[in-house]
C-alpha cells in the first residue's frame, strides 16, 4: 500500500470517528439545546463532505435534510405508518415540515 493511499484511509477513519463523536454529543444536547445539536450535526456533515465519506445510516436516518434537526419521535418529529399502495413509514419534521418516507418491505407479521 502506498503512503498516499494509507494517509487517505487514515483521514477517512479519523473523519468517521469525529462524526460519531459529534453525533453522541448532539444526542445529549438535542432536547435541552437543539440549536447546539443542529450546529454539531452541520459540522459533522461538513467533515463528511470534505473527506468524501458517507454519514452512517443510523445517523443520516435521524437527521432532517432540510433544517438539520435531530429527529426525535414525539418531540421534533411525527411518525406515522401508512398502508396505501405499499406499507411505509412517514416521518414529518415538526421544525420545518419536511416529510421523509421509508418503505417497509421486509416486515413479517408476528404470530
Amino acid at each position: 500500500m502506498s503512503k498516499r493511499r494509507y494517509a487517505k484511509e487514515r483521514i477517512k477513519r479519523l473523519a468517521q470517528t469525529r462524526v460519531e463523536i459529534l453525533w453522541q454529543q448532539a444526542l445529549r444536547n438535542a432536547r435541552s439545546r437543539p440549536e447546539v445539536a443542529r450546529f454539531q450535526m452541520r459540522s459533522a456533515r461538513k467533515i463528511a463532505r470534505r473527506t468524501r465519506t458517507k454519514i452512517p445510516w443510523h445517523i443520516s436516518r435521524r437527521l432532517c435534510k432540510k433544517c438539520g434537526a435531530i429527529l426525535i419521535p414525539g418531540n421534533t418529529c411525527r411518525v406515522r405508518i401508512r398502508h396505501n399502495r405499499a406499507k411505509h413509514m412517514v416521518v414529518t419534521c415538526t421544525e420545518c415540515g419536511n416529510v421523509k418516507r421509508y418503505f417497509l418491505t421486509n416486515l413479517k407479521p408476528q404470530a
